[in-house]
């Protein structure tokens, strides 16, 4: 008896809940929500620097006589690069040599695709 009650129950649940979904519907009283994706920022894509000489500026923040590279926090480099602090190979060892960190210093940066290199650094005057 009581199974044949719970039996009913869930049929008559059953058939309540799937009425549900056979319904007409006007559209006249459903909300709906339409969600849109961000658009992308578009961003510029930077273009390969012309092979050259570049003269730039920056203060020493690392000094590796070894290995012959500086570490520089420089100002923008028109045509190659943004303001920032990088490390470059020095062509010349021997012109790190008279540096300290902390020096302002005028360079010229050699770009020869895809590889930078100092082919002339020297305390600012």
């Amino acid at each position: 008896m009581l199974l044949s009650k719970t039996v009913f129950a869930l049929s008559t649940i059953l058939l309540v809940l799937s009425g549900f979904g056979c319904e007409k519907s006007d559209n006249k009283s459903v909300n709906t929500t339409v969600i849109t994706q961000p658009t992308p920022t578009p961003t510029t894509t930077a273009a390969l620097p012309k092979d050259g000489n570049y003269n730039a500026r920056g203060k020493v923040t690392k000094i590796n006589n070894e290995l012959g590279s500086v570490e520089l926090d420089h100002e923008d480099i028109p045509g190659v690069m943004a303001a920032m602090r990088m490390e470059f190979f020095v062509k010349n060892k021997a012109e790190l040599k008279p540096l300290k960190i902390g020096d302002q210093v005028d360079f010229v940066l050699e770009y020869k695709h895809p590889t930078e290199t100092i082919v002339s650094i020297k305390k600012a005057k």
